[in-house]
């Protein structure tokens, strides 16, 4: 099955490795109807080279882009919002809400940067407590699907990046299940779609996707929306695990998920082709081509 649509990829304009024009030849050889570019928003302390200055660059190129593909492929701007930094994201079509830091004792740091700077950050701010930094990331989680205006949340459960295999954490244990199906209930309330995510299967951190079946099956229960996306940060990674996420989905009781398009989301059956939506879905004006 082929979803042919990513809402979800970062370019040179970021800490991306390809153009977007390589991105959208890449989405064209998978004959992909749309791709959303979510340039990373800048912050004072994410360590990518994105400024405002290449934001603004970043906008144009892609307008100009889309001019060129025009009837080829739907091009839809937007950015990928962290949660500790408020600024103005007016000048984009859709946001995606992530949560890359934590801000502790007066530091700020990524979970997902790498297995070492995670280490540390635990050892010195939870006193080497995994169960206390998860709860610690999933109350941030909690606030910032409680207060989102994003089209939908990015990868919720980031802070399992390097916990392939339960390496530091069992997934299943009440002292990290509980806070995450918090975080997951708020963003279901909320109405807001949750990310399927295979970016850390494509850096070689995982085989299996974000979020873990169990808190799909809890996404499930509650009636909440799934949006599969691979978070490329290169064009050949633009459909990694696509299949995966599908045959996961359906195993977890979905039947449908959703994809974006330039006017709005549309519900995509899991069985037979991607081809054939069920039907459009909320969100008529969300983006502006």
């Amino acid at each position: 099955m082929n979803l042919r649509s990513n809402a979800h990829c970062h370019t040179v304009y970021c800490d991306g490795k390809n153009t977007p024009e390589e991105m959208i030849r890449a989405a064209l050889e998978r004959n992909f109807v749309s791709l959303g570019f979510s340039i990373h928003g800048w912050t004072p302390y994410e360590p990518t080279p994105t400024s405002i200055e290449r934001e603004a660059e970043y906008r144009a190129e892609l307008r100009a882009l889309r001019e060129k593909y025009r009837g080829r492929i739907e091009i839809l701007i937007g950015a990928e919002r962290d949660f500790l930094y408020e600024r103005d994201f007016s000048d984009y079509e859709y946001l995606i809400d992530s949560a890359h830091c934590l801000e502790r004792d007066g530091e700020i740091f990524d979970v997902d940067w790498s297995p070492e700077v995670t280490e540390r950050a635990v050892e010195r701010h939870f006193g080497g407590d995994y169960y206390a930094y998860c709860r610690a990331y999933y109350e941030q989680e909690a606030r910032l699907c409680e207060k989102s205006d994003a089209a939908f949340i990015g990868h919720i459960d980031l802070v399992s990046k390097f916990n392939e295999g339960n390496r530091c954490f069992d997934e299943s244990d009440p002292r990290y299940l509980g806070p995450a199906m918090e975080a997951v209930e708020v963003a279901v309330r909320r109405g807001k779609p949750i990310e399927m995510n295979t970016g850390a299967i494509s850096r070689g951190y995982r085989t299996t996707p974000y979020p873990n079946p169990l808190l799909l099956r809890r996404i499930r229960e509650l009636g909440g929306e799934i949006i599969i996306n691979s978070d490329a940060h290169e064009a050949s990674a633009l459909d990694v695990g696509f299949d995966l996420c599908v045959e996961l989905a359906r195993s977890c009781g979905f039947d449908h998920v959703l994809r974006l398009r330039s006017h709005g989301f549309e519900e995509v059956g899991l069985v037979g082709s991607a081809d054939s939506p069920l039907l459009p879905r909320w969100g008529d004006g969300l983006l502006t081509p």
